[in-house]
């Protein structure tokens, strides 16, 4: 009997620790990854609220976390991102004129430090198109 009750508990044993070693969810939830989400508030050449569109958002330095901005709200999600010190920025507004230009507030983007498989979400940006100087 106390052989099979010593193979029921290293089974056990071998059971949770199996068990424990497993990620807590799929992409990389063990690696720890994490997300970042937000809005972008665009203002068109008149200073009127207007409908975000062809909008990319990104972490500078790397095109591997650029997402499109949702057109309808404006909103943002970039996953899979590893743990570290980021800065997020509006990267694209393909749907304006030629020769305009677009602000972004805060100037320089937002600084963001995101840690392991916790989520950041309120990553908020705003842009404003600028239209280009007259040729003089």
């Amino acid at each position: 009997m106390k052989e099979g009750r010593k193979l029921f508990y290293i089974g056990l044993v071998v059971l949770l620790v199996a068990v424990s070693g497993c990620s807590g969810g799929s992409k990389g939830g063990g690696t720890g990854l994490t997300s970042l989400a937000g809005k972008v508030d665009y203002y068109d050449l008149m200073g009127q609220p207007a409908a975000p569109k062809s909008i990319i958002v990104g972490v500078t330095g790397t095109n591997t976390w650029d997402t499109a901005v949702d057109e309808s709200t404006g909103a943002y999600r970039i996953e899979d991102i590893p743990a570290g010190s980021y800065q997020v920025v509006v990267k694209q507004v393909s749907s304006l004129p030629p020769d305009t230009t677009f602000l972004m507030e805060p100037p320089r983007g937002l600084s963001v430090e995101l840690k392991a498989r916790i989520p950041m979400i309120g990553v908020d940006l705003k842009i404003i198109a600028m239209p280009g100087l007259p040729n003089l």
